[in-house]
């Protein structure tokens, strides 16, 4: 007892001396108390010296456990422990962590008040091994950390290690904390043996007061105060592993939530959640209230959180509109403002707005974009180094030009891209040259921006942006050459060019990608480069839409090339398929120089079906509207044709698949059929009758299918067929056929229209013709005269054939 109360005034001296206070002081004044304890052997029965169960857990891996072999004291003090401090307990004896609090505390009492290891070192052995069996691989690897062993291996090899470690062979030379076993440490564990049998013995407390005389007889030269010393720099580089692990364990735990709530948002903006905003804006909120609670920037939310914001915002610009662009705006301005997020605004979040700003698709969203663009550059170059634009920051400003569709816009998109290659030329630095390098989707995306605009001169400025690639292609300091996508929006850039020749110059493009061109890669090898199917159905569509009298042979020839290319390639992605044939009918229903037509849009079609190539409702309407401008020719394919037009509708009805089924327009080009191919009768009185009946009762009257059906029977007869089908109000109202409109018919009549096709298309010879006044006729004339103009050469999406499918249909 004397010797105790000694090292515990020395060691409140070393405290005080050291500078601890709070929590710290308190931990290493018990370390000093279990270190009296330990050296004065204050026990009673028990062979071995016991720590106190406070530094238990830690004391038992740590040096001086080690050294003098510790056993965990069984008592209740585990109470005062949280659920973090009683898990760490049970993972350190290998025992389950489930449970709540008051299961941990027992089952860690139960293990620290069990029976002593028996003296059976093979048993002892077995039960260590049956405990470290119940360990993970991690645990395993963490507990050899500890012991300073390898930690390579299967977890079966792990385990014999830490046995051969914790039960050696007798025999084997034990390195005590990895120091050599020399002559010092054996003085030290003769001199504590000594003092074992010396305490007890009878005569214990009175040989206590010889223990600095034995010490100092051994020629350790300590005294116990300098012992003291020892295990408190130990019990301090102990605590403070202690605090580094709990410091880690809560920046870990706060990684780990912020990635699964992270994760949860990151799922709903891919699967196009609605929800997606409102989950990003509660994640931010959580994570800020998760900071103030726990006293943890770790849980502060970063620049992936706020990016993920701003990316479900631009997600509910399709729903919400401008408002969804106003709220993410206003998030990007609240961090640039606040001094202490400086840190939080990155690259990727100003890109994810300018990526919002492109769905936008407007003049002034794009002029924005160009702002940030400006923004990055201005605080890359004077600024913060970490806010350097990046090459998706191009790519995105460049997007927002192409989407506006208009001249200027795609003007702008290139004068972007000029800049970028001046700034990529001017860098000193390899690798920032090297980020900056523009690559092929940025060359695209300006040259989609020129496509998109419709002027005269997107044709040519679309062709020399290909060029300056090829001519790129052979300089390494750049990892740009044209593909496929290139020639694919070169062409279509020369397609929806207002000139004469734009198709023509579209067709060579087309029969150079055909050759394969081959360009050279940056890295070593050749890329060739092949025509895909969107490669020839824009080219086949662009003739269909064409006024060419030679559309419809043109656009045949470009089929058979394709179907010719993809027998060629057994790799080839070339293979044709119902936009292919569509298109090709389109353009052979259009002709006027094709003889029986009709004919063989039908054979196309018949050829479609044994390919294996789905036809759909569009291609049955194609053939429909073939069949009905065949009005024109002789007797023989007039009749022909109408044999067409049966024999397709029986098709339409007999399939079982939805995608050809028959609709509103159908109906119409049938009635069509029958007004332009049949004589004037009670047969074709009889047939359209018939027709408009069935529409009636599918729901598929059409304003197209009620046009028709005006041309085909007599006037007279028209008010008691609509009376027939159920609807006689204007009979009874005695009113003109000209005044019945789609708006006023039954509803069941319209229910299975689709809202393109419910477009009132009344012909001008139904309505009574007004009596012309003098002066109505001078504005008519003037009104000529100043909207006399040259038709275009090629045909607007909105002039296809007055019934045939569009273009955004096929």
């Amino acid at each position: 007892p004397r010797h105790h109360d000694e090292l515990v005034r020395e060691a409140r001296r070393y405290l005080g001396e050291a500078g601890c206070d709070g929590v710290r002081r308190v931990m290493m004044l018990r370390r000093a108390v279990a270190g009296a304890l330990l050296w004065c052997n204050l026990v009673s029965s028990s062979s071995k010296p016991v720590f106190p169960v406070f530094v238990a857990n830690r004391v038992s891996r740590g040096r001086t456990g080690r050294r003098f072999g510790v056993e965990v004291a069984a008592t209740d003090q585990f109470s005062g422990l949280t659920v973090v401090q009683l898990k760490d307990l049970l993972r350190d004896n290998g025992l389950p962590v489930s449970g709540k609090k008051s299961e941990l505390i027992r089952r860690i009492a139960e293990h620290s008040s069990g029976p002593q290891p028996s003296s059976n070192p093979s048993s002892s052995q077995e039960d260590d091994e049956v405990l470290l069996g119940g360990l993970t691989v991690p645990q395993l690897t963490a507990r050899l950390k500890d012991l300073g062993l390898p930690i390579s291996g299967r977890k079966k090899e792990l385990i014999e290690r830490i046995l051969e470690h914790e039960h050696p062979k007798v025999g084997d030379s034990v390195e005590l904390d990895g120091e050599d076993n020399n002559d010092s440490d054996a003085g030290v564990v003769s001199v504590i043996s000594d003092l074992d049998e010396a305490i007890s013995g009878e005569g214990a407390l009175g040989e206590i007061s010889d223990l600095d005389e034995a010490i100092s007889e051994e020629g350790l030269g300590k005294n116990l105060a300098g012992m003291l010393g020892d295990i408190l720099n130990e019990s301090a580089s102990d605590v403070g592993d202690i605090e580094g692990d709990e410091a880690k364990n809560d920046s870990r735990r706060a990684r780990r939530k912020k990635y699964w709530k992270t994760s949860e948002v990151k799922d709903m903006i891919r699967s196009n959640d609605p929800r997606a905003s409102a989950k990003a804006e509660e994640l931010i909120s959580y994570l800020k209230k998760m900071a103030e609670q726990e006293g943890d920037p770790d849980y502060l939310p970063g620049p992936i959180q706020y990016t993920l914001l701003i990316d479900a915002f631009a997600q509910g610009i399709e729903n919400d509109g401008p408002e969804a662009m106003l709220r993410a705006e206003s998030v990007v301005d609240n961090l640039l403002n606040e001094a202490e997020s400086s840190s939080t605004v990155s690259p990727q979040m100003l890109n994810s707005l300018m990526s919002a700003y492109v769905k936008l698709g407007t003049q002034e969203s794009a002029e924005k974009a160009t702002l940030i663009l400006q923004r990055l550059e201005y605080m890359g170059t004077f600024g913060d180094t970490a806010m350097k634009p990046t090459i998706h920051s191009y790519s995105i400003a460049i997007s927002a030009w192409s989407a506006v569709g208009t001249e200027e816009a795609a003007a702008n998109a290139e004068r972007i891209l000029n800049r970028l290659i001046e700034i990529h030329a001017q860098q000193k630095d390899a690798d920032r040259a090297d980020e900056l390098c523009p690559n092929n989707i940025i060359f695209n995306t300006a040259v989609d921006a020129w496509a998109r605009s419709g002027s005269a001169e997107a044709g040519p400025r679309a062709e020399s942006l290909l060029h300056k690639m090829e001519k790129l292609s052979h300089d390494r300091n750049y990892d740009v050459r044209p593909d496929t996508i290139t020639f694919n929006t070169c062409m279509k850039a020369w397609c929806n060019s207002p000139g004469s020749d734009g198709l023509l110059r579209a067709e060579e493009l087309m029969k150079k990608l055909e050759s394969h061109p081959e360009y050279p890669k940056r890295n070593g090898g050749i890329l060739i480069v092949k025509p895909s199917r969107l490669s020839y159905n824009q080219l086949i569509s662009a003739w269909a839409k064409s006024q060419y009298a030679d559309a419809a042979i043109r656009a045949e020839s470009v089929l058979l090339r394709m179907i010719k290319a993809y027998k060629a390639d057994t790799y080839s992605t070339c293979a044709p398929d119902s936009h292919s044939l569509a298109s090709c009918l389109n353009a052979l229903a259009k002709s006027r120089t094709v003889n029986f037509k009709a004919k063989k849009c039908l054979s196309l079609l018949d050829a479609m079906s044994s390919a294996g190539l789905k036809s759909n409702t569009v291609c049955f309407n194609t053939v429909l509207n073939a069949a009905a401008f065949s009005a024109r020719q002789s007797e023989e394919e007039r009749r022909n044709a109408l044999s067409v037009a049966v024999k397709t509708f029986q098709q339409m009805k007999s399939s079982k698949d939805d995608s050809s089924s028959p609709d509103a327009v159908t109906y119409g080009n049938l009635l069509k059929c029958v007004a332009n191919l049949m004589e004037p009768g009670s047969r074709r009185n009889e047939m359209a009758s018939s027709l408009f009946s069935a529409a009636c009762q599918d729901g598929l009257v059409g304003g197209m299918c009620l046009d028709e059906i005006r041309r085909c029977v007599p006037a007279r007869a028209f008010l008691p067929l609509l009376a027939i089908c159920g609807y006689d109000t204007p009979m009874k109202e005695g009113r003109k056929p000209h005044s019945v409109q789609l708006k006023e018919l039954p509803t069941k009549w319209i229910a299975n229209v689709r809202k393109s096709d419910l477009v009132a298309r009344q012909r001008a010879s139904f309505k009574p013709k007004p009596i012309p006044s003098a002066s109505n006729k001078r504005k008519k004339n003037r009104r000529r005269r100043e909207e006399k103009r040259a038709k275009p050469a090629i045909r607007r999406p909105g002039s296809v054939t007055e019934y045939g499918s569009s273009s955004k249909e096929l």
